[in-house]
């Protein structure tokens, strides 16, 4: 018994793992869309390097986690035994996500908080991921536990 319910919550954390590369590749593709055409001081948000730059650590970020979650989820798929990897993808993967959705956020602006953008629901709704399936403080001592 104790066996299968490690393996479910394995299971559970690569999934969170997953929404939350979905939550910030959402914020990502949000945000890149409305940069291109949000226009202040007469020129787009685009034109502004802060901006970019943002954008580029957003999407190297969202890339790094996605290819990790990708290589963990292939391992376990193959049976091996990726306790440790799979609590660093989830614990990385809700750091990314906390990490663009609050970008997207900044550079929405004011909009950014109003319910009418996409963006405000992700910053909402991406706290839970980070908690579901342990928290990111029992993430660190499994993961902490097996290194040591």
């Amino acid at each position: 018994m104790y066996g299968s319910e490690m393996a479910n919550f394995q299971r559970e954390r690569l999934q969170l793992a997953v929404l939350a590369n979905i939550t910030a590749q959402l914020a990502l593709e949000e945000s890149l869309r409305y940069v291109k055409e949000r226009e202040t001081f007469a020129r787009p948000l685009a034109g502004f390097q802060v901006i970019r730059h943002k954008l580029v650590d957003m999407a190297t970020q969202v890339e790094v986690s996605r290819e990790f979650t990708y290589r963990v989820a292939a391992k376990m798929d193959s049976g091996l035994d990726q306790v440790t990897e799979v609590s660093m993808a989830k614990n990385f993967a809700c750091q990314v996500s906390d990490f663009v959705t609050t970008e997207a956020v900044q550079i929405f602006g004011g909009y950014g908080y109003m319910r009418e953008y996409l963006v405000e629901r992700l910053y909402r709704d991406n706290r839970i991921l980070s908690i579901g399936g342990g928290t990111t403080e029992i993430m660190k001592e499994i993961i902490a536990k097996r290194l040591l």
